[in-house]
């Protein structure tokens, strides 16, 4: 039996124990509910994920047969077709696979024969699935199937082109690839791999949304097709338990295409980690408490321990300025000089963090104090927004610099607003220019049609402001904005001593492409976005198509729109 000559130390252990006693059921608790709460979250996203892969692939293929039952009645397309020649066929599929978003165009003629094929690194030979595909839609008038054509997997439309008896086929598709499994992540936030189904052992993936070593893993596992079929089981993958389910898609033409989802259950337990430091935070202030209750036993402490409490609210309420003033030279001394330097150091912090807030956004002032300062990034996905002002050079002639940066300032003023107004930040700005994030450091629901959205906004506080500089006889101005949608780094950037929140990558420099062609009149407009960001986007605006062009720095041409308005809602 433990002997404790002061009442303290006995009450000390008390309630230590008592506390530590409550806290270990409470953990256990805890950990086992959360634990089998997600499975259970894991299990449900993952059916639902099956049965959203099937419509999703439904919902594709009859894009894309309405999208081709235009072409086969296009008479520009019937007339090439007319011609013969491979070439110009050749060259007909391209385009319309460019407008349709199609992988890859064939035409073949009634006997099966291939006429044309968009693959550049076609074999020429046709597999037997194909012609079976073929012989579905001779009765069908349409049939789809998933197909591998020289080692890679399409999802196939065959379409026959009428004139109005039938002449020719027509075979459109989809790559079924790493791009489309990622998507599917995306949407979906599981793991998914395609394989075809081979009768036990290893499966063959063909794509996939893993990280390389993750799927080697995945495709070494025995029997996986055969233990995951339509019911989850917990596999260990990388060193971490994964939930998985194998679904097989719903396929025309007797073949099919089995999909690979997967969770991980320690991903799905992070939150709940955090449940369980706060109930830890929430036992370690419940011990705090008993103890300063035993102290409160004896009547020495009581009013120290209420200038320290009622300094305490102070502090709450935001007021730094008065000391609490305890003469003793105890423990409870000690902690009133310690108190006293922590309301100093508070205040010093809200004095720098309402000095860095107006350096920089709030946000990537909030994301800058709430961690050490490292130097590295991340790879994230984010809209990059540039903004350029027009006109400002005759504006400015003739005045002095005071009111020069006075209505630079009251421009930007404007500018900011709509870019926080829709969930941005401004990055820094570029002399008159401003270049705007929409998805870092903060993430949000629609960040692509957000950023398109403050594009909008930014137009229409520019043209109020030109109405106030009319008025006063200022001249009017004028602004470009370019917008990209890609995967770029966002972090600190600099150097240890100084450093700036950030994004770089080409994705970057795309967006400041866009913006300076604005100045180009044969696009007469003032927003241009990428095809990325129109895509990427949930909502719906309209748009102009400006076409490919060629930009400086990237090997391929890039997809432009002219942005002009939001959709009105049907």
């Amino acid at each position: 039996m433990f002997q404790f000559r002061r009442f303290q130390s006995r009450l000390i252990f008390f309630f230590l124990g008592l506390v530590s006693l409550v806290q270990i059921v409470v953990f256990a608790t805890v950990d086992r509910t959360n634990t089998r709460y997600a499975r259970e979250q894991i299990e449900a996203a993952l059916e639902l994920g099956a049965r959203t892969f099937n419509r999703l692939i439904e919902l594709q293929t009859e894009q894309l047969s309405e999208s081709v039952r235009i072409l086969t009645g296009d008479f520009a397309f019937k007339t090439a077709i007319a011609t013969g020649e491979r070439d110009t066929v050749r060259s007909v599929l391209e385009n319309h696979g460019a407008r349709v978003g199609a992988d890859v165009m064939l035409l073949l003629a009634l006997d099966s024969g291939l006429i044309a094929d968009t693959r550049d690194a076609a074999s020429g030979t046709l597999p037997p699935a194909l012609m079976h595909l073929i012989r579905v839609a001779e009765q069908d008038e349409r049939a789809w199937a998933v197909i591998s054509l020289d080692g890679q997997a399409y999802q196939l439309l065959a379409m026959p082109v009428l004139a109005p008896v039938p002449v020719a086929w027509i075979v459109a598709g989809f790559k079924i690839d790493d791009r489309l499994a990622r998507q599917l992540q995306q949407f979906t936030k599981l793991g998914v791999s395609f394989f075809y189904e081979s009768g036990g052992g290893p499966v063959n993936i063909m794509a996939s949304s893993l990280p390389p070593a993750m799927r080697a893993e995945l495709s070494g596992i025995p029997d996986l097709a055969v233990r995951a079929k339509d019911s989850v089981v917990p596999m260990q993958l990388q060193g971490e338990e994964h939930l998985v389910l194998v679904s097989a898609l719903r396929m025309a033409a007797d073949t099919t295409l089995d999909v690979i989802l997967q969770r991980s259950l320690e991903e799905e337990l992070r939150p709940f980690l955090e449940l369980r430091i706060v109930v830890f935070v929430l036992s370690c202030s419940g011990l705090l408490m008993s103890l300063i209750g035993a102290f409160f036993i004896a009547r020495s402490v009581t009013r120290p321990v209420r200038a320290l409490a009622e300094s305490a609210r102070r502090v709450e309420r935001g007021e730094y300025g008065q000391e609490v003033h305890i003469t003793q030279q105890d423990e409870l001394g000690e902690l009133a000089g310690a108190f006293n330097r922590m309301i100093k150091g508070l205040a010093e912090r809200d004095r720098v963090r309402s000095l860095l807030g107006k350096v920089v956004s709030p946000a990537i002032a909030e994301k800058l104090l709430s961690r050490d300062f490292v130097l590295g990034g991340e790879e994230r996905e984010v809209t990059v927004l540039f903004s350029d002002l027009r006109n400002f050079t005759s504006l400015s002639e003739h005045r002095s610099a005071q009111e020069v940066v006075t209505l630079l300032n009251t421009y930007f003023t404007r500018m900011s607003a709509a870019v926080e107004n829709n969930h941005g930040v401004v990055d820094k700005y570029l002399g008159d220019g401003m270049m705007a994030l929409f998805g870092a450091p903060v993430q949000h629901e629609d960040d692509a049609g957000n950023a398109l959205k403050a594009a909008l906004d930014m137009c229409d506080a520019l043209d109020r402001l030109n109405r106030e500089f009319r008025a006063r006889g200022l001249p009017e101005l004028g602004i470009g904005i370019g917008i990209n949608t890609a995967l770029v780094v966002a972090g600190n950037m600099g150097s240890p001593d100084r450093l700036n929140y950030t994004v770089v990558g080409d994705g970057v420099n795309l967006a400041a492409r866009l913006e300076d062609m604005t100045k180009l009149a044969e696009y007469d407009t003032r927003i241009i976005a990428s095809d990325a960001t129109i895509r990427k986007s949930r909502r719906t605006f309209n748009t102009r198509l400006l076409g490919e062009v060629a930009v400086r720095g990237r090997s391929e041409p890039v997809t432009i729109h002219a942005v002009l308005g939001v959709a009105p809602t049907p």
